[in-house]
């Protein structure tokens, strides 16, 4: 594509969209091959109108939290690998998420940690191909549960709308492991789950992206979630404690579960992985926690903290209100987004949590490689856009489960003013 003297990109080359094997010796999932392909020959100054973590400034209390919390570990737990403070941290956080989930009987072999939910992914596909599952993914997703499911021979037999409506690809279906992205961590919303595959996973993934801010009522928000989770002896449960905190750099995720064969399958991995991960990562996620039973007024947590000898987050009411700070600015731009005339809301979709949306866009495009070649042009003019492709399957699975036109992440974290100026700049260049 080119720009016209107004701005608008018409059409040029069209890019093309393979899918090379990588230096990892395996196919890339086609939304990985994607991202180069839209991004390729883009400058690194082109501003970015769908960031993936929370652009908000951590609140001053999780900053000053964060510098006690590694100024002990600098004191004490630097020369060893693992100790006894491992079994007391997960501990504590098998007890926090059990308040907070709604579920009892965790204990610390019930608590992976891992470096991101990215690797959590990859470490629970693992088992899943071990034991012959095939898997059931919602669309839009995260471009990892793709990945690992090519990496480790895990096939993908469906994908499900925001409205649960199932498109199932061939193959037998059994057993299955069934993905649930609670809320979803593209369009910001809870799916409706496809009923003919409530009872029947071998395994189910409740990936629980971000809970704050919400825009439900926080004991509503509570009781979905709770809802969703069920029996974790089926069960595995992903915390991203970074998208909550603004602390992405940190790459803290946790895995709760009670299946016995994936809980032997964690601790075997993670020993051949590297033996331990970092020992500030069950901390952070302890504090993460206690600030998400903070929020939803779920008492406790100080309680908890005190009995494992340990430093709570101190000034809580800070991180309410920093809380409450953010929830106007992403309402606010919920808003502007709202007032566009060009964007509209993804079919089935009402916000639930935080920081990303996903908004249809009110243009024409004859195809998806038409549109592909436009987001390309797009970024190549400045303005780096994340469409429907870059969040997994392909364009006819797309046209099946969202029929009604081509789409866009938009974070609505970042400063008000930075929105309305990217949303101007997208508005020049649409055709």
């Amino acid at each position: 594509m080119r720009a016209s003297s107004t701005g608008i990109l018409t059409p040029r080359a069209e890019p093309d969209i393979g899918a090379p094997d990588n230096g990892a010796g395996f196919v890339d999932a086609a939304c990985v091959s994607y991202y180069r392909t839209i991004r390729r020959d883009v400058p690194a100054t082109a501003a970015q109108i769908g960031y993936g973590v929370n652009k908000m400034p951590p609140s001053d209390v999780v900053t000053r939290w964060l510098v006690g919390l590694h100024a002990d570990l600098f004191r004490d737990r630097v020369t060893d690998y693992s100790g006894p403070d491992d079994v007391r941290d997960r501990t504590l956080v098998a007890e926090l998420a059990g308040a907070y989930l709604g579920v009892t009987g965790l204990g610390p072999d019930n608590v992976a940690f891992c470096n991101g939910t990215t690797e959590a992914i990859s470490i629970t596909l693992g088992f899943a191909a071990r034991h012959g599952m095939r898997a059931v993914l919602p669309l839009p997703l995260y471009c990892s549960f793709e990945q690992s499911a090519i990496r480790h021979g895990v096939p993908v037999v469906g994908y499900y709308n925001a409205r649960g409506e199932m498109m199932p690809l061939a193959g037998d279906a059994d057993p299955l492991l069934f993905v649930d992205i609670a809320p979803n961590g593209v369009t910001g919303s809870w799916f409706t789950l496809p009923a003919s595959t409530l009872d029947t996973p071998a395994l189910r993934i409740v990936d629980h992206v971000f809970a704050l801010p919400t825009f439900q009522a926080p004991q509503a928000f509570l009781a979905t979630l709770r809802g969703r989770v069920g029996d974790l002896s089926r069960t595995a449960v992903f915390l991203t404690p970074s998208k909550d905190l603004s602390i992405p750099g940190l790459r803290c995720g946790t895995i709760l579960t009670a299946h016995p064969g994936l809980v032997a399958y964690m601790a075997a991995d993670r020993f051949e992985r590297g033996y331990t991960t970092q020992v500030g990562l069950g901390r952070i996620a302890a504090a993460h926690l206690s600030l998400l039973l903070q929020a939803f007024a779920v008492p406790g947590a100080q309680e908890a903290f005190s009995l494992a000898g340990l430093r709570f987050p101190e000034e809580h009411l800070g991180f309410l209100a920093h809380l409450a700070a953010m929830r106007r600015r992403f309402t606010d731009n919920l808003n502007t987004l709202d007032d566009t005339d060009f964007l509209g809301p993804l079919d089935g979709v009402t916000y639930a949590a935080g920081y990303s949306g996903f908004q249809r866009l009110d243009r024409y495009f004859p195809s998806a490689t038409a549109y592909t070649a436009w987001i390309h042009a797009a970024g190549r003019a400045g303005l780096k856009l994340n469409p429907n492709l870059l969040f997994g399957a392909d364009p006819r699975m797309w046209a099946e489960l969202y029929p009604h036109g081509h789409g866009i992440r938009v974070n609505v974290s970042v400063p008000p003013e930075q929105l309305a100026a990217n949303l101007e700049t997208l508005r020049r260049l649409l055709p």
